[in-house]
């Protein structure tokens, strides 16, 4: 049996909305879908695992609509999905009314159930949130029945607020296969066959890395996955050093000239080093450069010390200059006296 394990889908969601790219990367996520969809198809999978957070929220009926239409397009696969704290079962939630086509199963009830395939000899366990949080580890004490068919548990949490997972007690189930969700970065251990399959794409700037979903069969000789990328947009971390003489323009130009044409990468830019003491960054200016979605600034601003030390030699800020006199050029100290300096002059910084 083939499998195609997929999580944490958020469609629906508009992340970077405020940015220029931020309608793409809402289309992105729909479109992402459509090439899982599209992969299920052609590589004749026979089971398409969900694993909560389907939607970013309560979905329209139009989306209802797509979605199914999608599944429609692959009938041979059967299809089962739990909802997560995101899409989380209402009285009038779309999952309980909508008619959905006859290959799919959500397992919408807030205790555990399954669904049983017979030409699969196949059993998916699994329930539903019914409230946004839920800090009891309701998979703790699990035990699939020993009656000769293939168990899949189909789960979504792992955080305090989000029913605590522990891998160890998961792993002593008995399940042939776990599929997780709710944690965006891809987690797997092959050894107990549970795994997190992340996010498809990235849903914040905080989901740098690649992300993507699991396939994997199931049979008479175990359960072997692995992990396949599939985001069209991807964040990435990098940083910038600049000196006395640096400037915003200068900075713009750089990363003009140094960021390839990645149309799918957005980038999260940290400034370090030292700066003059009167420059302020336009942050919005270095934003423009390319896909920026946001800018720290850890510079430290280069004090003329001799200066400050007449300046304010009847004050504490000459003691605290004289106390660090002769640290070394990069060290701890160094850092520490420019970092001191910066509150004691501009304690509103």
């Amino acid at each position: 049996m083939l499998f195609l394990h997929t999580a944490d889908i958020h469609l629906g969601a508009s992340p970077d909305k405020d940015m220029p790219w931020g309608k793409e990367r809402s289309q992105a996520i729909w479109n992402t879908f459509r090439r899982i969809i599209s992969t299920a198809q052609k590589k004749q999978v026979d089971l398409l695992l969900i694993a909560g957070d389907f939607f970013h929220r309560q979905p329209l009926s139009s989306e209802c609509k797509e979605v199914n239409y999608l599944f429609s397009t692959i009938p041979n696969t059967k299809v089962v999905m739990i909802a997560g704290n995101h899409d989380y079962i209402r009285d009038t939630s779309p999952y309980l009314i909508y008619p959905w086509a006859s290959n799919v199963t959500i397992l919408t009830s807030e205790t555990m159930s399954s669904v049983y395939f017979e030409d699969l000899n196949v059993e998916v366990h699994g329930f539903s949130y019914h409230r946004q949080e839920i800090t009891e580890p309701l998979y703790d004490n699990l035990h699939a029945p020993s009656d000769g068919r293939y168990h899949i548990l189909l789960a979504h949490g792992g955080d305090d607020t989000h029913i605590p997972i522990h891998w160890k007690r998961l792993s002593l189930a008995g399940f042939h296969y776990v599929a997780l969700g709710h944690i965006h970065q891809p987690r797997i251990s092959q050894e107990t066959s549970i795994a997190y399959a992340g996010s498809p794409e990235p849903m914040d700037k905080s989901d740098v890395g690649k992300r993507g979903f699991i396939m994997g069969t199931l049979d008479e000789k175990g359960c072997r996955f692995r992990w396949y990328p599939c985001a069209s947009g991807q964040y990435h971390t990098i940083s910038l050093t600049v000196n006395r003489d640096t400037t915003s323009a200068q900075i713009a130009d750089t990363l003009k000239q140094k960021l390839p044409p990645d149309v799918g990468a957005i980038y999260r830019l940290t400034l370090e080093g030292f700066r003059d003491p009167e420059v302020r960054f336009d942050k919005e200016l270095i934003q423009k450069a390319g896909r920026i979605v946001d800018v720290t600034d850890q510079t430290i601003p280069e004090y003329n010390l001799e200066h400050l030390e007449e300046e304010h030699a009847h004050d504490l800020i000459s003691h605290y200059i004289h106390h660090f006199s002769g640290a070394e050029a990069n060290s701890r100290e160094e850092k520490a006296l420019y970092y001191g300096l910066r509150a004691l002059l501009d304690p509103k910084d």
